[in-house]
């Protein structure tokens, strides 16, 4: 009897022994991936209308709509596209509760702006000259110990892919002189025409153009949104949201296919990244 009563006791001290040591590790596993992890969401948005209407820029009827989603999301940072200027903007930012620091790009051959927000108070924002339109660039920081972030709001030419594949080029070449030093990200609407059945000259060059286009920005790039599915009306997936090929874990990725309004053609697109701690950069 006694022999059992040992055993007995050896076994409930293996028992204890074992959760002694593993919960330290357990603790410490959370603890390493709490202070590691810097999620960063971002949200890429044409917010202008289809080409039916008179004025296809975004209206400023639509913007309580557009705050309302923003906030609801509570996004880290957004792009936006086919704003009608810097006026459209601080109405948006108004919106936002002061929550929000943005800036439109400069003004190209188009009438109608890009533009970055940031929760960030101490971004810095930068226009960039891309094949005679201009993208933004915001530089910010998601967290306190994050690393630096860099996203691009982009817009491409809607009507012509050889121009798409000028600009997206001008983009990429622009981009590698800051890689180095900051997580780079780009949001935008490309307007690639990436599907045969959407190509309404099959006798140009488009799907061509749009394809190497595509391919040479996945070669610096990852295509966060690949598997969100068709961000436009009429099937068509042309607004990206693209980012470092390092990174290692991709969270929330979805179409917000029930935000839009008005006569708006596109869905935001929303994206959720781990980022590595600066101090590991």
């Amino acid at each position: 009897m006694w022999v059992k009563v040992v055993l007995l006791l050896l076994f409930c001290l293996m028992i204890a022994g074992a959760v002694h040591f593993t919960q330290p590790q357990e603790s410490e596993e959370r603890s390493a991936s709490a202070e590691g992890a810097h999620v960063l969401r971002l949200i890429t948005w044409n917010i202008g209308y289809a080409e039916l209407e008179d004025d296809t820029r975004a209206h400023d009827k639509d913007l309580p709509a557009v705050a309302e989603l923003i906030l609801r999301q509570d996004a880290d940072a957004v792009a936006l596209q086919e704003l009608t200027g810097e006026a459209q903007l601080n109405r948006l930012l108004g919106l936002l509760k002061g929550r929000y620091r943005g800036a439109v790009a400069h003004q190209g051959k188009a009438d109608r702006f890009e533009a970055v927000m940031v929760k960030d108070a101490g971004a810095k924002f930068t226009p960039v000259p891309v094949g005679g339109r201009y993208s933004l660039g915001a530089l910010f920081r998601p967290g306190d110990g994050a690393p630096e972030v860099l996203l691009l709001s982009a817009h491409a030419d809607a009507f012509n892919a050889a121009q798409r594949r000028v600009y997206t080029e001008a983009l990429i070449d622009w981009t590698q002189n800051h890689a180095q030093s900051s997580d780079v990200f780009i949001a935008g609407d490309f307007n690639f025409e990436l599907k045969a059945a959407n190509e309404t000259n099959l006798y140009t060059d488009n799907l061509k153009h749009d394809s190497e286009s595509y391919s040479h920005i996945l070669r610096y790039f990852r295509d966060l949104g690949r598997g969100a599915g068709d961000t436009a009306i009429n099937d068509r997936r042309i607004d990206y949201i693209f980012g470092p090929t390092t990174l290692k874990q991709i969270g929330r990725v979805e179409v917000l296919r029930n935000a839009a309004v008005g006569r708006m053609d596109h869905w935001p697109l929303l994206v959720e990244v781990e980022l590595k701690p600066y101090s590991s950069q």
